[in-house]
């Protein structure tokens, strides 16, 4: 399967058919963390980024948002509002629930990012995407397009995501006991990956029957497809710490490669 479209759609299938298997292992304890502990789902190193901007007043938006988690973290460090985009319909309806236990100002949207409503157009001063989210889009310069016309004039996008070198090797669970971190995806590819062991990365446990697509995209096409949408590159900072769930392991690894990055652009 290459066909972009056709790999949304099938992986719009795989997300809501792990959707209540990350339910039962994690939707209680996120209801509690949201309603006892705001802010809770923004480490300090993407916090230090959204609070350099000022939330008071300002209205948050996010891509790929998945359960909502961290829209409603964000939301709490003082914003005015929340709107997070998301293709899985399970995913959706967990985060609504979410939302309203924790009695945060957040929407939340069922999308193809791809397919982004107009009512949604300039609706947000601040867009932000995190660990996971790029991997899922085809098509990076229609993607940050639509951020640029979501946001309003002079919003700023911001970028906490898996560090594409560190892609190029097996997450945790699909790396034997005792297995090195070896480079096992090339760094340049023009095809998707096939996964058929499913999406549980809380679990470890490989399962289900819908196959999962994921595209690798460089830096370069990163930054480029960035510019090309209208915004300025106004700061890039690379981590070796994981700010996903897939590579807590090599956290540990006495020499680690760069496995995390942020980047703040401003529309221009």
């Amino acid at each position: 399967m290459t066909n972009a479209q056709a790999t949304i759609e099938q992986n719009r299938r795989a997300w809501n058919e792990v959707a209540s298997r990350h339910a039962a292992q994690n939707f209680t304890n996120t209801g509690t963390n949201l309603c006892t502990k705001p802010g809770f789902y923004i480490d300090p190193v993407f916090r230090d980024c959204l609070l350099s901007l000022q939330l008071k007043e300002k209205t948050l938006a996010q891509f790929n948002c998945n359960n909502g988690r961290e829209l409603i973290s964000a939301v709490q460090l003082g914003a005015q509002a929340g709107i997070g985009f998301d293709f899985s319909t399970a995913f959706v309806e967990q985060a609504r629930s979410l939302a309203e236990a924790a009695r945060v100002a957040a929407k939340f949207v069922e999308t193809d990012i791809y397919e982004m409503p107009a009512a949604y157009h300039a609706a947000a001063d601040i867009l932000f995407l995190t660990a996971g989210a790029l991997c899922w889009m085809p098509d990076l310069r229609r993607y940050f397009a639509t951020a640029h016309r979501v946001l309003r004039s002079g919003g700023s996008l911001f970028l906490y995501e898996t560090h594409p070198f560190l892609e190029m090797c097996k997450p945790d669970r699909d790396r034997l006991e005792g297995e090195p971190l070896n480079l096992h995806y090339p760094y340049f590819m023009d095809v998707p990956v096939a996964w058929g062991s499913g999406l549980d990365y809380y679990g470890q446990k490989k399962y289900g029957e819908e196959t999962v697509y994921w595209y690798h995209h460089t830096l370069s096409t990163i930054f480029q497809a960035i510019i090309d949408a209208g915004f300025a590159i106004r700061k890039f900072a690379e981590f070796d710490h994981d700010n996903s769930i897939g590579y807590r392991e090599v956290e540990n690894f006495p020499v680690r490669p760069p496995m995390s990055f942020v980047l703040r652009a401003d529309q221009i």
